[in-house]
């Protein structure tokens, strides 16, 4: 069965979807990075973890969440946006020799857009991130991981991040750029 990879990178936690070939999630989970001391750690983690899923599945088609592009205040630093795009190059010469496909990046904006999430800016209610995982979570079954305190496990975000993605690339959204 032909699958869709979808892929949230980050440092510290990767958010993974694998879509069958009617858009149905049939694999949501991360790797957690925080404790790899390394870049080349993190590297290997993730290879660890795509070579299981090129075992498990027929990826067909790979999506990656595309890098920060700009700063934003109070979020970025050039340290930060040089570090996550040196990743997710490293992430996506991974994903490349795992399942020799090129990897498609995918803007968030345009990927959120293309599935139909409209986030109200004014709302600050929530974070972007708590409505995007909303959105997600009315529409995907899973068993979603929360804290003793009850609030949702960090991961959880970066899943939602990883289905918005895949789904997007599913539904064929055209602002992708080959690397």
């Amino acid at each position: 069965m032909s699958c869709i990879l979808g892929l949230d990178v980050s440092t510290s936690c990767t958010g993974i979807c694998v879509l069958d070939a009617d858009g149905n999630p049939i694999l949501l989970s991360s790797v957690d990075l925080s404790k790899s001391i390394s870049f080349i750690d993190k590297c290997s983690k993730i290879q660890f973890e795509l070579s299981k899923i090129q075992n498990e599945f027929k990826i067909d088609e790979l999506f990656i969440e595309q890098d920060l592009q700009a700063f934003r205040p109070g979020l970025s630093s050039a340290h930060v946006i040089n570090t996550l795009s040196r990743f997710n190059g490293a992430v996506s010469l991974i994903c490349f020799q795992v399942f020799n496909i090129r990897p498609l990046l995918i803007n968030v904006t345009n990927a959120r857009n293309c599935v139909g999430i409209k986030i109200n800016h004014k709302d600050k209610s929530k974070t972007t991130k708590e409505k995007v995982w909303e959105w997600v979570a009315n529409r995907v079954k899973f068993d979603w991981q929360f804290k003793k305190t009850g609030k949702l496990k960090t991961n959880s975000f970066d899943i939602a991040d990883a289905y918005v993605i895949a789904y997007s690339g599913f539904l064929n959204c055209k602002d992708t750029q080959s690397c």
